[in-house]
């Protein structure tokens, strides 16, 4: 039940020129590119980037950067509030987004995504 596989995701509205200023500006290496999510690797982490584009319900969340895949999110999320975050909103699966996500706030007022993959 321990978290894995850091992914920091970050809502764009333009794709291409996310992709490119990471690549070139920051010098992330890309290891997929599509217009609607892109992933690049910073070491064992990865960015992801996604579009935001009509017809998506998620939007930017400027108070979470963290996003953790966890095997069981319901259980994760019982753990969290346990240990003192308050929940905000739980997103269910959509047709292009197949993850359940479960956003957060730790303690402090910091905000995290944990997510389950489905499929």
């Amino acid at each position: 039940m321990s978290p894995r596989n850091l992914l920091v995701v970050l809502y764009v509205h333009d794709m291409a020129r996310a992709v490119a200023f990471y690549r070139d500006g920051i010098g992330l290496e890309v290891a997929a590119q599509s217009p609607g999510w892109s992933l690049l690797r910073c070491g064992d982490a990865s960015i992801g980037l996604h579009h935001i584009h009509a017809g998506v319900t998620e939007r930017p969340v400027p108070y979470a950067g963290l996003n953790l895949e966890v095997d069981d999110l319901d259980a994760a999320i019982a753990r969290a509030v346990e240990h003192g975050a308050s929940l905000t909103e739980i997103r269910e699966p959509e047709p292009r987004v197949p993850v359940r996500l479960g956003v957060l706030v730790d303690p402090d007022g910091n905000g995290f995504e944990l997510r389950r993959q489905l499929g």
